[in-house]
């Protein structure tokens, strides 16, 4: 760090120096620097060696840059951030069964309207994208990933219902947007310890993953 100060500091005496002459050949810089000013009469090579010098020995040369994985992860974080902006777009969007928006959504018309604005394709109904993306457990959910429930419609332990994750709480409770039937779409607190503590069936996470393409 000392020679860089170093070398710093003589690049920028022998850069004054250079441009202290006036074009009739007298000095700008008050006659008290005269002397000094002599002494770096050769300021074209004394600044490219200073400039030299203060490569080699600057701080910053060796500065590693992030690692791939952390600058892919600063990458899915600001998807997911673009993704739950988007949807909250649709907060008050009225419920229709069979709708896909942008005027009315169901539940999977909502998360397969999201998702396909970022280049996403999910299958049309709850129950085919279960199938898709990769498994998640409870404890590891993040914003972006989907999680499903049974409904009274589809029966018990049959996917009838699906929402996107918004928010991890601290206290291990998560937030997800949905198309809910009384409500439209809607935030919801989970696990609420009642309708959908009960027909929680699983998670699976769609973005980052290798089907559709790891960012």
């Amino acid at each position: 760090m000392q020679r860089y100060i170093l070398s710093t500091i003589l690049l920028i005496a022998t850069t004054i120096t250079a441009i202290a002459k006036h074009p009739d050949g007298e000095m700008r810089i008050p006659a008290a620097h005269a002397t000094a000013a002599g002494a770096l009469s050769q300021a074209t090579p004394f600044m490219s060696d200073a400039l030299a010098n203060a490569r080699l020995n600057s701080p910053f040369l060796n500065t590693p840059s992030l690692p791939s994985s952390l600058k892919a992860d600063a990458k899915v974080d600001a998807l997911i951030d673009d993704i739950k902006n988007f949807a909250a777009g649709f907060l008050g969007t009225r419920y229709r069964l069979g709708a896909s928006g942008p005027s009315r959504f169901d539940c999977s018309g909502f998360t397969s309207y999201i998702f396909k604005n970022f280049g996403f394709s999910l299958n049309r109904d709850s129950r085919s994208q279960f199938t898709q993306g990769e498994k998640v457990n409870k404890d590891e959910l993040r914003p972006g990933d989907l999680v499903f429930f049974s409904s009274r419609s589809s029966g018990k332990n049959r996917v009838g219902h699906v929402g996107m994750i918004t928010d991890v709480h601290p206290d291990g409770s998560y937030t997800f947007i949905h198309a809910s039937t009384k409500h439209g779409v809607v935030y919801q607190r989970f696990p609420d310890g009642a309708y959908y503590s009960r027909h929680f069936l699983g998670a699976k996470r769609i973005i980052g993953t290798a089907e559709f393409g790891a960012l």
